[in-house]
Formats: structure tokens, sequence, C-alpha cells
């Protein structure tokens, strides 16, 4: 069907098409929408190890890590993302088409302090971007453009924590989560027009761990990151309704990983890292407005669940290699959950990195990591009430990270 027949009809349709807000890192560096890259180190071992210390990243997944080095320690890492996503619409009323590349290029951040205050207690603070989506097609006219154009979402988050050694082999942790979140969707209204929300809002949460050391060269460690709820209060505008107040609720889920890190031989530790994302939480994204609910898209996401093994090598005295493999389960399991922002499938991430100890107080820290994400299928309609659709077809993606970090003993 032409674009330009039943204007009226997919106009209304258009104003109603509220995509998912907030989802992927880029075009999505993790399962669902969080990011998995919070530390040049572990992101070279595939997330192989992350809660069980060697760095201070660790604390991002993992509290209790806040205490593994004495006096004051400091790590930055920033990483590269190159998302490449590929939505070919195979069906649809609006007739079929490419989006071409939907990936927007992207950079993201963590920071990690810890500080030991005495024999047995440490306080810490991290300051990471959890979640996060910048997504838009190159070919903006294509028939999925009524689900989504622009979608983009900003976490800042500050994670103050404190660490204490119960007993010798046992410590314990736990923080707060603060977060500011801004997201910003588009989305096409008619042939001629683009609607667009946009919004901000504050969310609080904690964190926990432990971290238990059974035998001489062996560490397990076990963190918890809790839910958390965004309500971005902003401002909808479309062809239909103008400009109103609205908020849209975006759910976060739980995570807990369990990590080990073992020693093998003087020089050589074994990794591993299981991970359990509660998005079964994402159950749709809403729009509120003063005159009652607005458009909602559902999503029914299943839980996540990452895998990873790994290993680290000191190739001399200075010089640490690591690599890793994993395996991610993702939270869209059907056609009918796979939104146009989100070319999200299961995937498989290989990893490479290094550490370079450049003097006795700075390690330098370089990794790289490509995911292979499973090709799958789109089955959508536009949001209720519109319900307009289905729109189907076929999605591909891959994602290229490049990462460097800096850890320094002060």
């Amino acid at each position: 069907m032409p674009i330009t027949r039943d204007r009226r009809k997919f106009s209304y349709a258009g104003s109603f098409a509220l995509p998912a807000l907030g989802l992927g890192a880029s075009a999505a560096s993790a399962g669902g929408f969080d990011i998995h890259e919070q530390s040049t180190v572990f992101m070279g071992s595939a997330s192989a190890g992350s809660a069980a210390g060697g760095s201070l990243g660790s604390m991002f997944w993992n509290s209790a890590a806040t205490a593994q080095f004495p006096g004051l320690n400091s790590e930055s890492s920033y990483t590269l993302v190159l998302p490449y996503g590929n939505i070919d619409i195979t069906g649809s009323p609006l007739g079929t088409g490419s989006s071409g590349n939907i990936g927007i290029d992207a950079t993201t951040s963590s920071s990690y302090g810890a500080y030991q205050v005495g024999r047995d207690l440490w306080v810490g603070m991290a300051i990471t971007s959890p979640f996060g989506l910048a997504t838009k097609p190159e070919n903006t006219l294509y028939p999925g453009s009524y689900l989504g154009v622009t979608t983009k979402l900003l976490t800042i988050n500050a994670n103050p924590t404190v660490a204490y050694r119960i007993a010798p082999g046992i410590t314990v942790g736990a923080g707060v989560q603060i977060e500011w979140a801004q997201g910003k969707l588009q989305f096409r209204d008619s042939p001629d027009t683009i609607a667009q929300f946009g919004g901000t809002d504050w969310a609080f949460g904690a964190t926990a761990g432990i971290t238990l050391e059974p035998t001489a060269g062996t560490t397990i460690g076990l963190g918890y990151r809790s839910q958390m709820t965004h309500d971005l209060d902003g401002k909808f505008h479309s062809l239909n309704t103008g400009t109103l107040p609205s908020i849209g609720t975006v759910n976060l889920p739980d995570i807990v990983t369990l990590s080990l890190r073992q020693v093998v031989t003087p020089t050589t530790r074994l990794l591993g890292t299981a991970q359990w994302s509660n998005w079964s939480r994402f159950k749709d994204l809403s729009l509120s407005t003063p005159y009652g609910p607005g458009p909602s898209v559902a999503a029914n996401w299943n839980d996540g669940w990452f895998f990873s093994v790994g290993g680290e090598y000191d190739y001399s005295s200075r010089l640490t290699l690591r690599s890793g493999v994993a395996y991610e389960i993702s939270p869209i399991d059907d056609a009918s959950k796979r939104l146009v922002q989100i070319p999200d499938n299961n995937r498989v991430w290989l990893s490479i990195g290094a550490s370079y100890q450049w003097s006795d107080s700075i390690t330098l820290d370089a990794a790289y990591s490509h995911i292979f994400i499973q090709d799958g299928g789109i089955n959508l309609y536009t949001a209720s009430p519109a319900n307009v659709g289905p729109f189907t077809g076929n999605v591909e993606a891959s994602v290229d990270l490049f990462s460097v970090g800096m850890r320094t003993r002060w």
C-alpha cells in the first residue's frame, strides 16, 4: 500500500505508536537494555569473574569488592560502542522496506574509588551508566518508522558503598543507588510529521554483596543490584493530541551476579560468572497524561541470563593478558516482544584484553569485544488503542566494543 494512502488513518495510528523507551546501549550492547561494559578489565574477560574482585570495577557487581585493596585506589574505564542493527519489514499495512543501520555510535564510561578508613572498614563511590540507548534508522521513512524513529536513554548512577571484613576471608558490602535518567522518543506521526516524547526522572535503589575466600587462591563473589522504576516526567506532542504533559514509566530489573576467581598457577587465574536479570518486570511501556492512561506498548519480557568463562595470564611481571567467552539468553524470546528499537536476541560474546603496569601506582588497561547476535523476527502492532498492523519482518544485529582504562593506587 503506498504510504500516501489512508493518510488520516495512519496519522491516528502513529500518534499512539509509543515504542519502548531506553532500550539497549546503542543497539543493545547487553541483553535487554543494560550495559555490561562497566570495567575495561572485565570486558576483556567477557565479564567472567566480574563479582569476585581483581580490579576495583568489581564494585559495580558486588559492593563487597570495595574492600579489595589497602589505602586509596581508583579506576576509570571508557568504552566506544559501535553497533549495527537492521530491521527489514517484509509485511505491513504500509508495505515493505528496510531501516538501514539503526545503531548510533556511542561512548560510555565508569569511575570507581575506594578508601580504607580502618583495619576492616572501607568506603567507596561508583559513578556509572547502567542502562542506555541511542538508535535511529538511516531510512526514517521505512514502514517501521510508525513504530519508532529516534529513541534515546541516558542514565547516570551514583553508588556510594561501604564494605566490612567481618572475619578473615569474609567481607560484606552495601550501597545506595542514586540514578538520574533522561529519555527521548520520536516516531512517525503521519507521512509528513514526527511525534515526540521527552522526560527526566530520579530513582533510588540499593546494592549489596559478599565476598568469600574459602581457601587460598579461591574467591567467590555474590552481588545484588535492586530494581528501580523511572517515571519520566515530560511532554508528549503529536499531530492528533497537540502537546500534553506526560509521564513515561520504565521498570528496571533486579540483577544478581555470582562469580568465581580461581588461581590455577602463580601466573594463571580461571574466571567465571553467572548473572540473572529480572527483566520480567518489564511488562510494558506506558504513557500517562492528565486525562488518564495514554498509549501503551506491550513487552512481556522474560528474565535474562548471562554466563561467561575466561582466564588471565601474567605474561610478565608487568603485562597481563586475558580473554573470555559469554553466552547471553535474551529476555526477548518471541517476535511479538522484539521492538524495532531493539534487534535483541540470544548472543555470544568473544573478548580479549590486556593490562600493563606502567609504574608502581598506575596500570593501563585495554579490551575488545565482538558480540554476535542471533537473527530474529518481529510481529508488532502500533501501540494501543490504535493497534494497527501487523508489521512483520526480520532483524539482524551485532556490536563491536573497544575500551581503555586506568587504575591508580594513590
